[in-house]
């Protein structure tokens, strides 16, 4: 039986970049969400993405991500076509995404919601799974080691064994960002991930973050409303205003374009 390639070959060029969206729209009803947004992600860096609200930043990761259906326009992985996809499938590919609301496992303990994560190494024969191997016993446990050590870099190894429901906000955030490290991703996309926090959290997210990158070798992709955050934080930045982008490049050139300032404090400024 035939089966549908996950990716579309595409003419390469050089230094293609890990992520491409080119002339993406996105129209729900008579409200254009976005609107032919191009950018690139340069595998490695810690790409930016900040606007106003309503600017179109999550219908964008909603897009990468595979939730939300493009208008118009295309992603490209590796310089290679993304045809409609499954988040699972866009997971096996190496994209990992947390969620400006959070989505955990509140009635699961704070190890078992990154051995969620951790789920689709553990795969063996059915046979051998319903009857508890040693093979199978034995990757359970390096399975649940992995858990502890992701757990430990976010700085909740302490909590492995409490509920989920009963960490404070600033750690459910950090607990989300374990899970998604679970899947190994090659670029991980971070809605909002100071959201909640207070200025020492905020910080601390920072160096984390670049702990992050440099350790598992990642390309990092955050939204943010923290301006500063971002600025400190990010290698680029791309700005959204109404659905379009405005402007490109990094935090210095960002920070002085006009349209940038006009967006944020009005043209009166």
């Amino acid at each position: 039986m035939s089966t549908v390639p996950l990716l579309e070959a595409v003419p390469l060029r050089e230094a293609v970049p890990l992520l491409q969206v080119e002339g993406l729209s996105c129209r729900f009803g008579g409200l254009l969400a976005l609107n032919n947004v191009s950018l690139a992600v340069r595998q490695g860096e810690i790409f930016g993405l900040i606007g106003p609200n309503g600017a179109g930043k999550t219908t964008l990761f909603n897009v990468i991500s595979a939730l939300t259906p493009p208008s118009a326009g295309r992603v490209l992985w590796r310089g290679a076509l993304i045809p409609a996809s499954r988040p699972d499938q866009l997971s096996r590919l190496g994209l990992a995404r947390t969620f400006q609301n959070l989505r955990l496992f509140d009635s699961l303990s704070v190890r078992d919601n990154v051995l969620v994560g951790l789920h689709r190494f553990a795969a063996s024969p059915l046979a051998a799974g319903l009857l508890g191997s040693a093979t199978v016993r034995r990757r359970q446990r390096e399975l649940e080691q992995r858990a502890l050590e992701l757990l430990a870099l976010v700085g909740l190894e302490d909590q492995a064994q409490l509920p989920a429901s009963g960490l404070p906000y600033g750690e459910r955030r950090r607990l989300e960002l374990a899970r998604a490290l679970a899947t190994e991703p090659q670029l991980l996309l971070l809605d909002e991930p100071a959201a909640g926090m207070n200025p020492a959290e905020k910080d601390d997210l920072c160096g984390l973050i670049r702990t992050i990158r440099n350790r598992f070798e990642l390309t990092v992709m955050i939204i943010e409303h923290h301006v500063p955050l971002m600025m400190r934080l990010c290698d680029r930045l791309a700005v959204l205003n109404f659905g379009e982008r405005i402007a490109l490049g990094s935090p210095a050139a960002v920070r002085q374009d006009p349209r940038v300032i006009e967006a944020y404090l009005g043209s009166s400024r």
